[in-house]
């Protein structure tokens, strides 16, 4: 599995680690924004249980306008409780300087101008348009698509 094989590679480094949310640790439910209705990722969100132990696990999502920002929160109370809601960075395409953007040039925006680069960066996504164009636009990052985690 390369992505622990990647964790143990920089065990003694600074690791952070930007999860995806939606298909990630949420079901992906085509078409349903319903956050009362989405089934939370169990085994993944046990992953995180277990990651943010060692390392800085931050939730990184796009958001299609602001209601679903209150959603998401709700969401997260209820199926990660334990985890620190000040580490989820919410994109919301409402705003007026992110109405033109997709997605994969939002998050690899947000990663080229927050990330620590004195830290390793690992992006975790289950979105294979997102993860091939991060790889290609973001070359300090270490991506993996979300089946690294899966035994």
């Amino acid at each position: 599995m390369k992505f622990y094989e990647t964790l143990d590679k920089y065990q003694n480094k600074d690791v952070d680690i930007y999860v995806d949310m939606d298909g990630v640790i949420a079901e992906y439910d085509i078409g349903n924004f319903d956050y009362n209705t989405i089934r939370p990722l169990k085994t993944n969100i046990k992953r995180i249980a277990e990651l943010i132990k060692n390392y800085n696990i931050k939730i990184l999502t796009i958001c299609k306008n602001n209601k679903i920002i209150e959603e998401k929160i709700a969401w997260l109370k209820r199926n990660i409780p334990f985890y620190n809601l000040e580490n989820v960075i919410f994109i919301s395409k409402e705003e007026d300087k992110n109405k033109d953007l997709s997605s994969k040039e939002l998050k690899s925006e947000f990663l080229k101008n927050n990330i620590n680069s004195n830290n390793i960066n690992i992006v975790i996504d289950d979105d294979n348009e997102i993860i091939k164009y991060l790889i290609k636009n973001n070359s300090d990052l270490i991506v993996f698509q979300v089946s690294s985690w899966i035994d």
